[in-house]
Order: C-alpha cells, then sequence, then structure tokens
C-alpha cells in the first residue's frame, strides 16, 4: 500500500487491431494519449516510460509479446482473472477480449449500473454490465471502417470511403451513399441491440448506454437526430483506459 504523499505512477495500454493507445496516469488523473498504428509499435515505444505498474488490455498476441519484452516497469495483463477486475458470468471467460473487460470496469467504477458499453473500432462491440457490476457478455458486429474495407474490396466499382460527418439520408455521390448506408445502419444497429439487451436482461430498468471508439461521437450526433428519444447516454473516448487505470489503482 503507497503512503498519501507517495506518486503513483500507471502506464495504461491500450491495443487493439487498428491503433494502440497508451497514457500515463498519475495520481488517478490520465495524461497526454499517444495514438501509435499497432503495426508500428516497436520496443523503442515504451523504452523512455517511468512508471511503478503497467496496465495492458491487448486483443493482438504478436504486440502483446514485444510489449512484454520491452517494458520498463512491472505489467499487468487484463483478462478475466485480473484482481481488481469485474466477475464473470460467461460459459468461457477466457475469450473475452481484454479490452470489452476493461470497458466494463471502467462503467462500475463510474457507478452507473446496470449498463450496456458499445465500443467502436474495427468491430463494433456491446457489453453488458449488470446492477451488480458482473459482466454478462453482449454482441460483436463489424466496425464501420472494417464494413467500408469490404464494400471496397469486394466490389469492382465502389470506392474506399473514410467515414465522417453526414447531413443527409440520400446520397448524391457514391461515397456519400456508402457514409450514410454505414452511418445510418450503425445508428440502428445501437438502436436495435440497446432495445433487445435491455427487454432481454433488464426489463423494466433504463440501462446506461455508454459509447467509446473512434466512431462513436459521430454515431451518437447522428442518433440524437432520429425520433425515439436519445439510446445514447455518454460518449467518452477515453473509457479503456479509464478502466484500465480502475484496475490500475487496484494493484498498487
Amino acid at each position: 500500500m503507497r503512503s498519501a504523499q507517495s506518486t503513483s505512477r500507471i502506464l495504461l495500454i491500450d491495443v487493439s487491431n487498428s491503433f494502440t493507445k497508451i497514457a500515463t496516469a498519475i495520481n488517478g488523473k490520465i495524461g497526454k494519449v499517444r495514438k501509435v498504428a499497432t503495426p508500428k509499435l516497436t520496443t523503442e515505444t515504451f523504452w523512455k516510460t517511468k512508471a511503478t505498474l503497467a496496465v495492458i488490455s491487448s486483443v493482438v498476441p504478436s504486440a502483446s509479446r514485444m510489449i512484454a519484452e520491452s517494458l520498463p516497469c512491472e505489467p499487468l495483463w487484463v483478462d478475466h482473472r485480473v484482481p481488481g477486475g469485474v466477475p464473470v458470468s460467461y460459459p468461457n471467460p477466457r475469450t473475452i477480449g481484454a479490452d470489452r473487460l476493461a470497458n466494463a470496469a471502467a462503467v462500475t467504477a463510474l457507478g452507473k449500473l446496470p449498463a450496456i458499453v458499445v465500443d467502436f473500432g474495427t468491430a463494433v462491440t456491446f457489453d453488458v454490465i449488470d446492477t451488480r457490476g458482473r459482466y454478462l457478455g453482449g454482441i460483436i458486429a463489424p466496425g464501420l471502417p472494417t464494413a467500408a474495407r469490404a464494400l471496397h474490396e469486394k466490389t469492382a466499382l465502389l470506392p474506399l470511403t473514410r467515414i465522417s460527418t453526414v447531413s443527409t439520408s440520400v446520397g448524391k455521390s457514391t461515397g456519400e451513399a456508402i457514409r450514410i448506408g454505414l452511418l445510418l445502419g450503425a445508428v440502428g444497429l445501437v438502436r436495435e441491440a440497446v432495445a433487445r439487451i435491455t427487454r432481454e436482461m433488464f426489463p423494466g430498468k433504463k440501462p446506461f448506454v455508454i459509447t467509446t471508439g473512434g466512431d462513436s461521437d459521430l454515431v451518437a450526433r447522428l442518433s440524437s437526430q432520429q425520433g425515439g428519444g436519445r439510446v445514447i447516454d455518454l460518449v467518452d473516448p477515453l473509457l479503456t483506459l479509464r478502466g484500465l487505470l480502475a484496475i490500475g489503482e487496484k494493484n498498487l
């Protein structure tokens, strides 16, 4: 147990298939976040880091091996057994992505339960946490960039389209039509998934819906413009890092 006068420095590392987010939290406050393309991670990425503990969520085994060889401090790898993590009610917990468990730890630390966490990355994941803070399971769908790439690679004429904001429901170009289709599809996915999860798991309750990931803000803004009421309660781009920090603070 550290003394009241000591300074805690926790290195937070969130490794996804596309990008890795790196930040140092000093006395519970997350500092500047570095975003590095995961394939470009090297041992030098972490050499100058000063921390007493590194908390890592990784879904990329090759990156995990490289990080393990280059960390300048003690590592704590997030999985279903990590001390300070969330209890898991799931038949095969070792198959749950570390980032999803970190997200569950973050929303539990917020005290916003029951909750549904929606993470927009290479995949769109929905994670369900009950009123007791238990991880129950979720949904996995293709992420928007993944879907855009699939449209480009599986067709002869559709261009690779970057996801960006839309102001109409009728595209006047192929690229605009793709952006509209992907974003409206994401909004519809969130609304339907949240509605079904709520009916099945939390009848009579309103779960807290929080989103994170690269396209979360776009989807949240578009969903708020549609009829049917607000479905997303909060967008937090640092949610996974906050979960890593919550776990790390319980292991100092």
